[in-house]
């Protein structure tokens, strides 16, 4: 029987892709029942309800042959999965980076705009500073916002309510500066 065959006879008995079937013909050196096998303890196929018995430690050796063959495959495909999600969520943040510029408004008027990337290097080198900057900026009428591609709408939402805040924080401050002037005022006269 030719490894076409093979395969063949393996996806009926298994029902298996024929890529499943001949990859797990090819661990298992295109032998029939340790390919079953294989592709059961892969979960691949049911187990079936015949219990069987290993005459000789030859096969039992072969057996556990197979079984480490199947956890280290399992673990490679783990680690290939692992690095294929930290390579896509790496080109995502870079992406996103540079496809981003980080604005400082005054007034309505640009005052600052670079890339997301470089804002957010400055921005950890600095953080400490800046933060405060950016708060105190906020009474001032400065405004935040990310344009580009993205546009991150949630950060974008977020730093427009930090600045209505700032807004309305200012506002009372004024008035209540306002009340104390005019009951000054009032207790001069």
């Amino acid at each position: 029987m030719d490894n076409f065959e093979k395969v063949e006879r393996l996806r009926e008995k298994a029902d298996v892709t024929y890529d499943e079937a001949k990859r797990a013909l090819e661990a298992c050196n295109w032998d029939m029942l340790d390919a079953l096998i294989y592709l059961e303890t892969l979960g691949k196929v049911k187990k079936s309800s015949v219990t069987t018995y290993h005459s000789s430690k030859a096969e039992e050796e072969k057996l556990h042959d197979v079984e480490k063959t199947v956890r280290a495959e399992e673990r490679k495909m783990k680690e290939e999965n692992c690095k294929k999600k930290i390579k896509n969520g790496w080109d995502k943040f870079i992406r996103v980076c540079t496809d981003n510029h980080f604005v400082v408004k005054h007034k309505e008027k640009k005052v600052i705009d670079i890339p997301l990337g470089a804002a957010l290097i400055i921005f950890a080198l600095g953080w400490h500073v800046l933060l405060i900057l950016m708060l105190i900026s906020l009474f001032f009428e400065y405004k935040y916002n990310i344009i580009g591609k993205n546009e991150l709408k949630t950060v974008n939402s977020a730093m427009d309510k930090v600045a209505e805040t700032a807004d309305r924080l200012k506002k009372d401050f004024a008035e209540k500066s306002e009340e104390e002037k005019k009951e000054d005022k009032k207790e001069e006269l």
